[in-house]
């Protein structure tokens, strides 16, 4: 490392102070020359470009730089971080290709960010998906090395985000991660799933629970159901088998109103934990009496009758937060519209289908 640094000009990233992505791309090709071990990391912060929306470059900025510092405090000597673009970033662990100690630094990782507190984001949970591959035992040069931890992360992000993916070729081998127009004609192509099976059929409630299915299977939901506004009961639950928890209770409708945004009719808790720091103490207890880690509520309405919510809930330790990209919510948003629309016209209440 010292020899590599010494001989050649190094770059670094005027926002966070971590190389240029050149620099690492020339440290693992020196690497691959001198055939040294390392691990390679591809590491992505999870919904950055809500952080933008909501709190503007200052903020940010502000994430980047506070994300570079804690890895940075972790990897110390044993490895070298660069900015790649946007929320990317990219890692090399000299000497690191042991499992279970690219285990625990990936932890580590994971964990301390999401405990930084940052005001200026109103204390959002920060979080990132790691996808990490290992020369030489997944590839031989660097393009490879590359692709193995694209792979890995293309994994974590469709998981849930808010983990990390360690590249074995049995599991990942055949994943083929989806350029900027497949994902776009991809979201055009959910949206039109989703609509057709709440309409192609005259039968609501069986549109409804193929919907439920289909989303709990394509998303690794741990629960889905309808809350409706005029009884405490869940309908059309769908909990995966996956789930930590396999019973879920009604969450008080008056809560949910008091912490949805007006604007989009949702309510998204990325962490439960910041409930507390906007001081929803009830609304807090409600999720972590269930083991729910995280949530979506979107409400089903059209014109000013309200009929209940779509609620998906996650669950987990407190280290193991998974979450949705805000794509994905915006999928929720038109199924909820739609049957807001359907339950209009057709004159039924939730409960009755």
């Amino acid at each position: 490392m010292d020899a590599f640094f010494r001989d050649n000009e190094i770059q670094t990233d005027s926002i966070t102070g971590a190389y240029a992505q050149d620099t690492i791309i020339s440290y693992a090709s020196y690497l691959i020359q001198k055939q040294i071990p390392f691990s390679f990391a591809l590491i992505d912060i999870d919904n950055f470009t809500y952080i933008t929306d909501a709190f503007g470059n200052e903020g940010g900025n502000k994430v980047l730089y506070d994300v570079t510092n804690v890895i940075n405090e972790i990897i110390k000597d044993k490895g070298v971080l660069a900015r790649n673009k946007g929320d990317e970033f990219s890692l090399i662990l000299k000497d690191v290709v042991d499992y279970d100690e690219i285990w625990s630094i990936c932890h580590t990782i994971s964990i301390m960010i999401n405990d930084v507190e940052l005001p200026e984001v109103g204390n959002q949970t920060i979080t990132v998906t790691i996808g990490l591959a290992r020369f030489p035992e997944n590839a031989s040069f660097y393009d490879e090395l590359f692709t193995c931890a694209e792979k890995a992360i293309y994994r974590g992000k469709t998981k849930g985000r808010n983990c990390f993916i360690i590249y074995l070729p049995e599991k990942h081998a055949n994943i083929v991660p989806k350029n900027e127009k497949q994902k776009f004609v991809g979201s055009l192509s959910l949206h039109s799933t989703i609509f057709k099976y709440l309409t192609t059929s005259d039968d609501i409630k069986a549109g409804i629970i193929n919907l439920f299915n289909f989303l709990s299977s394509y998303y690794e939901l741990d629960h889905i159901c309808i809350q409706p506004n005029d009884s405490e009961k869940l309908l059309f639950q769908k909990i995966h088998q996956r789930s930590k928890n396999k019973r879920f209770d009604y969450i008080p409708a008056e809560l949910i109103e008091q912490s949805m945004n007006k604007l989009t009719n949702v309510l998204y808790i990325s962490d439960i934990k910041n409930l507390l720091k906007a001081k929803q103490e009830e609304l807090y207890e409600s999720y972590e009496n269930q083991d729910i880690s995280s949530s979506c509520l979107a409400e089903i309405f059209y014109r000013n009758k309200k009929y209940g919510f779509i609620r998906i809930d996650m669950t987990g330790s407190e280290d193991e937060t998974r979450l949705l990209q805000y794509s994905d919510i915006d999928l929720i948003l038109t199924a909820a519209r739609t049957l807001g629309l359907i339950m209009h016209y057709s004159g039924k209440k939730l409960e009755d289908l």
